[in-house]
């Protein structure tokens, strides 16, 4: 009965069970049918020695023995060696009819009979009176024992039971004589029966180390043929595979080839998968049946094959292979309760075998193979174990394939979608490699740029750019991949573009590079702004107009309020004295309002020019305070520099360092009210220069600071909606100034205290 199983841990093929061989069975399979072939082959010789000896035996002794003693004997003799004559014949005859040992037990009979008919001689031959007779007995015994050797030397049975027969007569009849003649010679007959024992013995071990040599040599070439058969399988396969990139082809030949290696009619050989849960599942892949046209298998494949060839069910011994992952082993599948009933229509099955096939840790394969007539064993698996290890190559070839037709397919519809996704986004979207050829065009850069995606797909990005950007684009991109400069990638940036009719147009492109497979890929997003640059150009002389007609007037009525009020303390009525004073701050906040919004235009068109150079910072606050005197007197506010550093320096623009200072402390000298003071502190901070001004008693509101906080956050951007709720302009055009010069502006404040921290990094104090 063939094992059930092997324990688990099995991968590729099962653990190598070795069934050690015991003397005793090696005897019964190997030495017996040797010893059986050894004896027959050498009794027609014997029996020939033997009746010439008894002849010669009859001869000498007839003049002293009575010869009814001598036909007696001969009598004898001859119907045992009649009867061991026809034992011969049928051996040469039927031997195929009877066992091996009953065919040796037969012979030790005889030899036995042959002996004693010998020894019988001591009795009816013995000359009593006449020692020379005697002696003639016992040479003609001894060299019958001695003979005998030959043929019977092969069983140590027939051997010491022929000795002991042929010759204790002797010895017994000579003890019976008197005197030390027959002492000695019956010692001498114990002698030798002990040498013709030992002399079996070591023809007998001399024969076995012949056998094992013999049919270790068989084995090895057993071994070798069987190893050569394997690789032949399994290259035929991995041709098959090679040539024609067929895995099922593949599988297919390689299980045909295997059914007559393990003498199976059947077999088939199964993907192992996991469902969502988890579950193991076998799909099969090929089936094999040693008829050439086996009618039966191929209707069950048509019929009764389940869906997609799929087997789920884990209570049959399918799913107890995939859940244990140990191979099952019966001899009769019909009664095992492993095994459930087989599918309607399936061929019958008698023994069975089933082998898990694991790549790594991971159960990946099944091998099934049926009804061999001596059955299977756990040797089976060990002698299939390239084969295994083949299966597990292609199966898991197989995963991979059916893997990327999977990636294949997500990827495709992922890129469909991506490009339904691109199609709705309302900026035109260009997708170009790393040589600028373009690979993805999305229905709004149509539009903008007057060409069909199908038009434009494929050719270089350049033909949407008019000269001489279009000339030096190639330079650039490969300026970009070969030294790794950013340039405008990640950088949004107006440009020109040039539609497919020749028009240029302005643009705003914004550039990203991201990695495909490990090749970079450019994406741009591009916004057609020439409405958007007609509306600047609109407000933007609407704002020159409006400064040219206000300012001048403007300027007029400031100073004629200003003489007026120098009038007014002396002359005119207090009332009209504190009219004139609000006419002067109104226009001063006019005045400020039109200059702030020519700086404001100028920020955001980015005409405002920057001319950065070391310069000592402390005289630059001192320049700021000086020239808001005036708002320091319309306010009755003053500003003060309460903390200095010894001539910090800093890498600035004079002229907008002055300009930024000026806006906050205009609305620091407004929020502190009557008698505020503004005090101004420098000093070191980590390399930066820190300058800090504050509001200690400010006029303004929960809702005015929050407003004051979102204004000065991230990158607020300069738009014409700033000035309202609380915001000031100047504040975000000093944000602006700040950080062009590479500062930072933070605002802390409190219900009492509102402070502004500039840092701008340090400059060494010599150039």
């Amino acid at each position: 009965m063939p094992d059930d199983s092997l324990p688990s841990g099995h991968q590729n093929s099962a653990t190598h069970v070795v069934r050690e061989s015991s003397p005793y069975s090696f005897e019964r399979e190997h030495l017996e049918p040797e010893q059986v072939r050894q004896l027959y082959k050498g009794f027609p010789l014997s029996l020939i020695a033997s009746l010439v000896i008894a002849l010669m035996l009859s001869v000498s002794q007839w003049k002293v023995i009575a010869h009814a003693d001598i036909i007696l004997w001969n009598l004898i003799l001859s119907s045992v060696l009649l009867a061991r004559l026809v034992l011969w014949l049928s051996w040469n005859n039927l031997h195929q009819l009877y066992s091996t040992r009953f065919w040796l037990n037969s012979f030790r009979v005889g030899a036995w009979l042959t002996g004693l008919a010998w020894g019988s001689a001591a009795f009816l031959l013995f000359a009593t009176e006449a020692s020379i007779y005697q002696a003639l007995l016992a040479f003609t015994l001894a060299g019958i024992a001695t003979g005998s050797i030959t043929s019977l030397t092969v069983d140590k049975y027939c051997s010491i039971g022929f000795v002991i027969l042929a010759i204790s007569p002797l010895s017994v009849v000579m003890l019976l004589q008197d005197g030390p003649t027959a002492f000695f010679m019956s010692g001498m007959t114990v002698i030798f029966i002990f040498f013709v024992i030992a002399g079996t013995a070591r023809t007998r071990n001399t024969m076995i180390d012949q056998l094992t040599k013999q049919f270790d040599l068989l084995r090895l070439s057993e071994a070798l043929d069987k190893k050569q058969r394997l690789d032949q399988i399994v290259n035929s396969a991995q041709s098959i595979f090679i040539n024609e990139n067929k895995i099922q082809a593949a599988l297919e030949n390689l299980l045909r080839d295997t059914l007559p290696l393990c003498d199976s009619k059947l077999g088939f050989i199964g993907q192992v998968n996991k469902d969502e849960q988890g579950q193991p599942y076998m799909r099969a892949l090929v089936f094999s049946s040693s008829k050439s046209n086996d009618l039966q298998l191929s209707l069950f494949r048509e019929k009764n094959l389940p869906t997609n060839g799929e087997y789920r069910n884990l209570t049959t011994m399918f799913g107890s292979i995939m859940l244990s992952g140990k191979p099952l082993i019966t001899s009769h599948l019909g009664r095992d309760l492993r095994a459930a009933v087989l599918p309607p229509g399936h061929p019958a099955i008698e023994s069975f075998i089933g082998i898990p096939i694991f790549n790594g840790k991971e159960q990946v394969a099944m091998l099934g193979l049926a009804n061999a007539p001596a059955g299977y064993s756990s040797d089976t698996i060990t002698d299939l174990e390239p084969i295994l290890k083949s299966i597990a190559q292609f199966v898991q070839t197989l995963n991979h394939q059916q893997q990327h037709e999977q990636d294949q397919a997500a990827l495709e519809a992922s890129n469909q979608q991506h490009q339904t996704i691109l199609n709705d986004i309302a900026d035109g979207v260009v997708i170009i490699n790393k040589l600028g050829i373009i690979e993805s065009f999305n229905h709004a850069a149509e539009t903008i740029f007057g060409y069909r995606a199908p038009q434009i797909i494929g050719k270089n990005v350049s033909v949407l750019m008019p000269e001489p950007y279009q000339s030096m684009h190639d330079g650039y991109l490969k300026n970009h991949l070969h030294t790794g400069k950013k340039n405008i990638i990640g950088i949004g940036r107006e440009v020109r573009g040039l539609r497919r009719n020749g028009q240029e147009f302005p643009m705003d492109l914004m550039v990203s590079r991201v990695y495909q497979q490990g090749e970079p890929v450019f994406i741009g997003i591009v916004r057609d702004i020439t409405e958007k640059k007609r509306i600047d150009d609109l407000r933007t002389q609407f704002i020159s107009a409006a400064s040219r007609e206000i300012l001048g007037p403007l300027n007029l009525i400031s100073e004629a309020i200003t003489l007026l009020r120098k009038r007014a303390v002396e002359e005119l009525p207090e009332h009209i004295a504190n009219l004139t004073e609000i006419a002067q701050t109104n226009s001063y906040q006019l005045q400020k309002l039109m200059g702030d919004l020519i700086e404001m235009q100028n920020l955001s068109r980015g005409d405002m020019p920057f001319n950065l150079s070391h310069q000592a910072a402390l005289p630059l606050v001192r320049a700021a305070i000086s020239q808001q005197q005036t708002f320091s007197d319309i306010y009755q506010s003053k500003a003060i520099i309460t903390e200095n550093l010894n001539n910090p320096m800093i890498h600035t623009d004079a002229h907008r360092f002055e300009q930024a200072i000026g806006h906050i402390l205009q609305f620091l000298l407004k929020v502190s009210g009557r008698h505020g003071v503004v005090p101004i502190a420098l000093s070191e901070e980590r390399g930066h220069i820190k300058i800090e001004m504050r509001s200690n008693n400010h006029k303004l509101d929960t809702d005015a600071r929050s407003n004051l906080q979102q204004q000065l956050g991230k990158r607020p951007g300069i738009t014409h909606s700033n000035y309202n709720n609380g915001s000031e302009l100047g504040l975000t055009i000093a944000k602006e100034i700040i950080e062009k010069m590479h500062g930072k502006i933070e605002l802390q404040d409190s219900a009492e205290v509102l402070n502004f921290a500039l840092t701008f990094p340090q400059a060494p104090q010599s150039y």
